[in-house]
């Protein structure tokens, strides 16, 4: 089920061509349509009054965080699309290595490191990895300057790395060749290859390059987070599992929210036929002209603009915890907009694809009420830790004392075929002490998607090995929306300090138990030692003993050789007594006291 689909037949040359211009028509259809939507929706904001609402808070940071000026040079500050400017501006530098997956894409790796400090310092460093969303790439992450986690996460003292899923801005593959951008082969891949080939190829990656460390910890955003909970649902990846410290899902897209009930793009996508679909969007690139857009005028105040309005329209987005600067947000938009296949897109919104994510969606009234995320156990009486589950986490109908009511029965449940079934355990082939644990960061103004619903699921359907406050924290911020969790002033002090925190207690819990181990190894070293010594000991007087009974030298001073000899029997008789003594004392030793009775008797 979470194994990459089989590789959908190509067209031959005429079909494809054929498929390659009625698609991009289409798109640019969709996205002409979609751009005039995002506008129109602007300036209803706007004549209505509510857009002088979207306006950035005053952050002074009295209560968790201070916001820094992003960047140094504020004024100076160009806008470009070379990630390393970026990190060269905050004093730092960064490092990129062309990873290869197994199924030979080529994927960007970056490392932000600070350029004055030694290899063997950073090599020490404990090293956290963090995985981009949808349409996304690594650059969003630091995009916010001295404000952003991952400049953070290094003040900290940790290594920090921010991996791509293919494609981000270059599509490349190890074996396949001509114009990938037209390439049906190149881009047939959905949402599983992310959790069975790029996140394990950039975990490895990142691991073999640290030496003093075999796991990571991984925060995840949106996407990032959907392909992590596929990775450790996957039980072929367990290896994988144990190379995770600790997950930090930060707005996890696992359940959709209740935004997709309000935009009219999201319907019709999701109500296209496979063949409809495919005219429309191809078999390649998902609407490749929004590409070509960030690489033609990605720099200009054209391009902020309309991404702004999309962003607003597309996301439910504001700017309320984020900067009055528009050159930030402006950073932040241009480090978007990455390369995606059509297939991943379809898992991601068409009805057809049964394991999709859209098909998940609940009914409007569910998120009005609330019961969008609310907990109807099997039985009648609260279900407890003692619930039987089966198989892929199915609970035990058989059993009487886990039967559902008939109000129970009558709520349908239409997630079954999908990869996140909220009322199935996800994680039933573990044991309580092999999953990773997981803190789950939910937004109070994300319409995008259902964090409660996932944190529903987690503190009643998982808690045969998730326990809250244990290895499971839910953390809610009632202010943020979906990308505020890596844009916001102050994300710093609402995410950046609580993953730090739970970092250090995981970092002393494994140094209080590694110096437990080495103590107990120099030990047992010791003893080893001291044994070895004592053998030694052992065989040297046995050895003297023994060249002394072999010894026939002549006496000097007038004894006959048969008194020498009587004289050698007793203290070979003495010696022998001497042992029996040792080896009654020695505690090794076990006597049976009825063997020693009898013999007595004997005696």
């Amino acid at each position: 089920m979470f194994d990459p689909p089989e590789k959908t037949a190509v067209h031959g040359t005429f079909m494809r061509y054929v498929t390659i211009y009625i698609s991009a028509i289409g798109s640019f259809l969709f996205v002409f349509v979609l751009t005039i939507g995002a506008n129109i929706w602007h300036l209803r904001d706007v004549f209505s009054g509510r857009e002088k609402d979207n306006v950035p808070k005053n952050n002074d940071g009295s209560e968790k965080y201070r916001p820094k000026q992003p960047y140094p040079d504020m004024k100076n500050l160009r806008i470009t699309k070379d990630l390393r400017y970026y990190a060269l501006q905050l004093g730092l530098d960064l490092e990129e290595y062309d990873i290869t997956t197994e199924d030979g894409y080529i994927l960007p790796l970056h490392r932000l490191v600070d350029p004055n400090e030694l290899e063997d310092e950073r090599a020490r460093r404990a090293p956290i990895l963090l995985q981009h969303g949808l349409l996304s790439a690594s650059g969003a992450w630091l995009a916010p300057g001295a404000n952003s986690l991952p400049y953070y996460f290094l003040e900290q003292g940790y290594d920090v790395w921010m991996g791509n899923n293919r494609c981000e801005f270059r599509p490349r593959h190890a074996t396949i060749k001509g114009n990938l951008m037209h390439s049906e082969e190149f881009w047939d891949w959905d949402i599983r290859v992310f959790a069975a080939y790029d996140l394990p190829c950039i975990i490895d990656n990142v691991l073999c390059r640290k030496p003093h460390h075999d796991k990571l910890y991984l925060v995840g955003h949106s996407q990032g987070c959907t392909q992590t909970i596929l990775l450790l649902r996957n039980p072929k990846l367990k290896a994988h599992h144990n190379k995770i410290n600790h997950f930090f899902a930060l707005a996890p897209a696992i359940f959709p929210g209740l935004l997709f009930h309000h935009r009219s793009f999201i319907k019709f996508i999701h109500n296209r036929s496979p063949t409809s679909y495919n005219l429309i969007f191809g078999r390649g690139v998902f609407c490749g002209f929004l590409g070509w857009c960030r690489k033609r005028i990605g720099t200009t105040k054209l391009y902020l603009t309309l991404s702004y309005q999309m962003f607003k329209y597309l996301f439910g987005w504001n700017i309320r915890n984020n900067y009055m600067d528009n050159k930030v947000q402006h950073i932040q938009f241009v480090m978007n907009v990455s390369y995606i296949s059509s297939k991943l897109m379809s898992w991601w919104l068409s009805y057809s694809v049964e394991e999709g994510f859209l098909n998940q969606l609940q009914s409007k009234e569910a998120y009005e009420t609330g019961q969008n995320y609310a907990f109807t156990p099997i039985s009648t009486a609260e279900a407890n830790d003692e619930e039987k589950v089966i198989g892929l986490g199915r609970i035990d109908s058989s059993d009487p004392a886990f039967t559902r009511t008939q109000e129970q029965q009558d709520i349908p449940v239409s997630d079954e075929k999908t990869f996140f079934p909220y009322k199935f355990e996800w994680f039933a082939f573990n044991k309580p002490k092999e999953v990773t644990p997981i803190s789950i960061f939910i937004c109070g103004n994300d319409f995008l998607v259902d964090g409660k619903r996932l944190a529903s699921h987690m503190t009643h359907y998982e808690r045969r090995l998730y326990k809250e406050g244990g290895n499971l924290k839910v953390i809610e911020l009632p202010t943020y929306n979906h990308l505020d969790v890596i844009w916001a002033q102050d994300c710093i002090g609402e995410i950046g300090h609580e993953v730090d925190r739970e970092i250090k207690v995981v970092e002393k819990t494994n140094s209080t138990l590694e110096r437990k181990v080495n103590s107990l190894g120099e030990k047992l070293q010791g003893n080893e030692t001291e044994n070895e010594a004592a053998a030694s000991r052992s065989s040297n007087m046995k050895d003297s003993q023994e060249a002394v009974v072999g010894e026939e030298t002549p006496r000097t001073d007038g004894v006959t050789q048969e008194e020498t000899q009587g004289e050698q029997q007793t203290a070979e008789s003495n010696a022998k007594v001497e042992d029996t003594d040792k080896e009654v004392a020695t505690p090794l030793v076990t006597l049976d006291p009825s063997k020693h009775k009898k013999d007595t008797a004997n005696t």
